[in-house]
């Protein structure tokens, strides 16, 4: 008598999927590094206030001070530079941060600004700054309050 089975008395069909998570880690792998990460905000040297470093060499320090208000605008050294918070570029503050660090390197001495931020800001404020000062070329930077 015949069965009706095709396979007969053999097991159950399985799916090996093990070839598949090779394939699927080998295109992880291979996204991972391809990949180019775009470092949209810049790493700047923060100092913060009360850290010192123990072999800090004495340099000569010429600051700025950069105040961010409650409703976003912008003092440099007390003086209105940018008021519209919409605009992220900053006009204003990139071309006086340059103009800054130009000289500074000109006069061969570190440029320093000091960011006074008020906590009713807006955050999205503060890093505007952040990205104006890497983008003029201000190496230190320090957080007051």
């Amino acid at each position: 008598m015949a069965s009706s089975d095709p396979f007969g008395s053999e097991q159950d069909p399985e799916l090996d999927i093990s070839p598949l998570i090779d394939v699927a880690f080998l295109l992880l792998i291979y996204f991972l590094v391809t990949t180019t990460l775009q470092q949209s905000e810049a790493d700047l040297s923060l100092v913060l206030p009360g850290v010192e470093q123990e072999d800090s060499k004495e340099v000569k320090i010429d600051q700025m001070l950069v105040l961010i208000d409650a409703q976003g605008a912008i003092l440099v050294n007390d003086e209105f530079s940018d008021t519209d918070p919409n605009d992220r570029v900053l006009p204003n503050l990139t071309d006086r941060l340059t103009r800054y660090a130009a000289s500074a390197e000109i006069a061969n001495t570190e440029t320093q600004v000091i960011i006074d931020c008020n906590p009713e800001a807006v955050g999205q404020r503060f890093i505007d700054v952040l990205n104006v000062c890497a983008k003029s070329g201000v190496k230190n930077v320090s957080l007051a309050n």
